[in-house]
């Protein structure tokens, strides 16, 4: 008796995993025909194009071809698809489009309906001139857009600004805020770009690129008048660099501070942008080191290995410096002018400087005065005029008054040779040493 209950339990425990095995084969072919039998519809193209311009404000006009494909999950696949997100702030060139669908309304071929959208490879094109349309398609979008293995290119009036490699970008909704982030290489180095953006225009912006120990945050907000209002804070090297902006018609900069080796020095002033980009900045330097400054410029701009000069004359502008020492530098199409420079102690060193051209063939046509006081209430006015070679660290007296007189051509130049030698030697930056230049005026005159 007890054989027969035991033969009857041991049938039950071997039929129960053959009905298991029964019921998850079942629910697999259920499942697969249930994400396959889309393959055999037509997905509408207008409700494609209606529903991305609807929900991520995307223009789709070229779509011939689609196709349906289950994994990873269903999804309608678009190839060589060339987009335009927003008023033309981004536009996606041959890139593939897929639109991963609500599984709940896969059958549903008439009206689209997804949860987010993929776009792989292709060239990512954003439009630095139409900035306010790119904050809108953020603000706007309201499904999440991945864009993977891109090469994202920057540009301003047709010119490329700069460009990143490999990137993934994604526009999203977090609550109130619509966020826009990008990762991918900027010359090599990793770089991380973070824009969002809440319902009342406030905006904050965040760049890295550790490799390259540089770190920006930018916070900013447009007002009912189209007026934007910010706070910039940029760190390179341990440098600093932070101040306030009002855009209006042109860039009004406010409580401005620079920190570096070079420089430690509050600024502030005006960027105009139309139709040429000029600026007007007032300095007041509490540490500038000259020496080291002349230095690294005379090799950047004067040398005979310099590359493309076209940036640095498109910098124009006026920088006025006051506090430790005070003049004017205008900066116009390449030329540079020094006005009304008084440096050193008690700004006993006044002159005057004009640079005609950069690069190596470049000279620097200088007027100097230097009243120096002597005992007994002595003193005696000294004047150089000359030039200044950069490329061969030379000096060249033209003209010399002492006390308004002049002196002969066979004096002028021996005294051009002894400065050369003394104080020159082989680097022009010594010019900038003071006490030697007026230890040498007073020994010499």
């Amino acid at each position: 008796m007890l054989n027969i209950k035991k033969l009857n339990l041991t049938l039950k425990n071997k039929k129960k995993p053959n009905f298991i095995w029964c019921l998850f084969f079942f629910i697999c072919f259920l499942l697969i025909t249930y994400f396959t039998i889309p393959k055999l519809l037509n997905f509408s193209i207008d409700s494609i194009i209606e529903n991305l311009k609807k929900n991520n404000n995307i223009n789709a006009n070229n779509i011939s071809k689609v196709d349906y494909k289950i994994f990873p999950t269903p999804r309608l696949s678009i190839s060589n698809s060339n987009l335009m997100i927003g008023a033309g702030a981004i536009e996606v060139i041959n890139g593939k489009l897929e639109i991963i669908l609500n599984i709940s309304q896969i059958f549903n071929s008439k009206k689209i309906s997804y949860k987010k959208i993929l776009i792989y490879k292709g060239h990512l094109k954003i439009n630095l001139d139409k900035t306010d349309q790119l904050l809108n398609t953020i603000y706007k979008n309201k499904k999440k857009i991945i864009f993977k293995k891109n090469n994202i290119i920057f540009f301003k009036k047709d010119k490329i600004f700069f460009n990143i490699k490999d990137a993934k970008t994604v526009i999203k909704k977090i609550g109130t805020k619509k966020e826009l982030t990008i990762k991918g290489y900027f010359l090599n180095n990793k770089i991380f770009i973070k824009l969002d953006s809440s319902l009342n225009y406030k905006n904050n912006l965040i760049l890295k690129i550790p490799s390259l120990d540089i770190a920006a945050k930018v916070f900013f907000e447009k007002n009912n008048s189209n007026i934007v209002n910010g706070i910039l804070n940029l760190e390179v090297f341990n440098n600093l660099l932070k101040f306030n902006f009002v855009k209006r018609d042109n860039i009004e900069l406010i409580n401005g501070f620079i920190r570096s080796k070079l420089l430690i020095s509050s600024f502030e002033g005006e960027v105009f942008y139309k139709p040429n980009f000029y600026t007007e900045l007032d300095f007041k330097p509490s540490s500038l080191n000259v020496k080291k400054l002349f230095s690294i410029v005379q090799k950047k701009y004067f040398s005979e290995n310099i590359n493309d000069l076209s940036f640095a004359k498109k910098i124009n502008g006026v920088f006025n410096f006051k506090s430790k020492f005070e003049g004017r530098i205008i900066n116009s199409n390449g030329e540079v002018l020094f006005k009304n420079f008084k440096v050193g102690k008690n700004k006993s060193f006044h002159f005057n400087a004009r640079i005609f051209e950069l690069g190596e063939k470049s000279k620097i046509k200088f007027n100097l005065i230097k009243t120096i006081k002597y005992k007994k209430n002595l003193s005696k006015k000294i004047e150089i005029i000359g030039f200044l070679i950069p490329s061969k660290s030379k000096i060249i007296f033209e003209k010399l008054f002492l006390d308004e007189n002049l002196f002969s051509v066979e004096k002028t130049k021996e005294y051009e040779k002894m400065f050369q030698d003394d104080i020159i030697q082989n680097s022009l930056a010594n010019i900038f040493s003071e006490s030697k230049v007026e230890k040498f005026l007073k020994n010499v005159f």
